[in-house]
């Protein structure tokens, strides 16, 4: 091999290795961009039934504003929230179980999808949700991570008020 093409191939195998190194280290960044960080204040509305004395079924929507840490122009910062879900509440035992989905959607129309699972006591309990896919930018979202519910009122109409804390 004469010294050009020699050095031909020295810039190719560096500029391939560069990019290869670059598109690696992409990869984690990419998903830890889902990772937001923040509060959600929701409104309850739904219907409870008594199952037992002191155990009730709810089924109606969580509906709220997400705040991220961030502020302005981090990810869903004052995005609107809506989650159906179900709340199975037990005082008697003091054991909670709640889940559902949720659509995240910003003022340009473009919506993420998750499924949300919790487990606790009433009025606290931690979980998880997970991305389903979305819309637009949020086309790849993926993910799961931690959150914590905590209802701070329970209307005597059935409704509620409360947050949940995102990653914190």
């Amino acid at each position: 091999m004469n010294q050009l093409t020699m050095s031909i191939f020295t810039k190719r195998f560096w500029s391939l290795a560069a990019l290869l190194i670059s598109a690696a280290l992409a990869i984690p960044a990419q998903a830890e961009d889902w990772k937001v960080v923040g509060e959600f204040g929701w409104f309850g509305v739904g219907k409870a039934y008594e199952i037992d004395k002191g155990h009730f079924y709810w089924v109606g929507e969580f509906t709220g504003t997400f705040f991220n840490d961030k502020g302005k122009g981090s990810l869903f910062h004052h995005a609107g929230v809506k989650c159906p879900g179900y709340n199975d509440l037990n005082f008697a035992t003091n054991k909670g179980k709640a889940g559902g989905m949720c659509v995240i959607s910003d003022k340009e129309g473009d919506k993420a999808y998750v499924t949300w699972i919790l487990d606790g006591e009433p009025g606290r309990a931690s979980g998880t949700f997970t991305y389903t896919g979305g819309t637009g930018k949020y086309a790849g979202a993926q993910g799961t991570y931690p959150f914590v519910g905590i209802t701070e009122i329970n209307w005597a109409d059935g409704t509620a008020s409360g947050y949940a804390t995102w990653n914190r």
